[in-house]
């Protein structure tokens, strides 16, 4: 069943605009990570009709850490594309260092900031960039070094937000030449 990820938006938008959103910390954030873990079902049906990915069984797993813990992983990166982390990612705008999600191969484990909500397009354009990475590491797809898996990540992540009127660049100040150099084999 093809699924429209304009309804995942609007279902997520009503979701955080909820009063049980706003209630507690807490239960927020669970309501965050429920949200995440449904937004990844809409996105892998996604990902299998518009950007002729392979379905996957197994969905991965995810946590929210804060960004201190991000930057951590994302130096921890191994040279072994399936031992680590894939940590090229962009930060959002208004923070101009660091990553703002991870995907680590070994773990199957997607890391998102504590400060996502997957209420924007722009949110939910990120978590399409980790689970292209996920769907590449369950189908074992192969690539000439760890970074050439990028230009796939942030293409697709790219099509996503066209679907809304943005591009990488205009969200994430991420350009074509900015695109060929994180995924260059050097």
């Amino acid at each position: 069943m093809r699924r429209n990820p304009l309804y995942a938006c609007v279902l997520i938008a009503a979701i955080a605009a909820s009063p049980a959103a706003q209630a507690e910390p807490n239960q927020s954030k669970g309501l965050v990570s429920s949200t995440a873990e449904k937004l990844m079902s809409e996105i892998s049906d996604w990902l299998v009709s518009n950007a002729d990915l392979p379905s996957i069984v197994e969905p991965p797993s995810i946590e929210f850490v804060a960004d201190a813990k991000l930057e951590e992983l994302r130096h921890q990166q191994p040279a072994d594309p399936h031992a680590g982390a894939s940590a090229s990612d962009k930060p959002v705008t208004g923070s101009q260092s660091g990553a703002i999600a991870l995907y680590d191969f070994g773990r199957r484990t997607i890391f998102l900031s504590d400060k996502w909500t997957g209420t924007s397009p722009a949110d939910q354009s990120i978590l399409v960039h980790e689970m292209v990475h996920h769907v590449q590491n369950m189908a074992k797809m192969k690539f000439e070094c760890p970074m050439a898996r990028e230009q796939l990540a942030y293409r697709i992540q790219n099509r996503w937000l066209a679907q809304f009127g943005m591009d990488l660049e205009s969200v994430f100040q991420i350009d074509p030449f900015t695109v060929l150099v994180n995924s260059a084999c050097m």
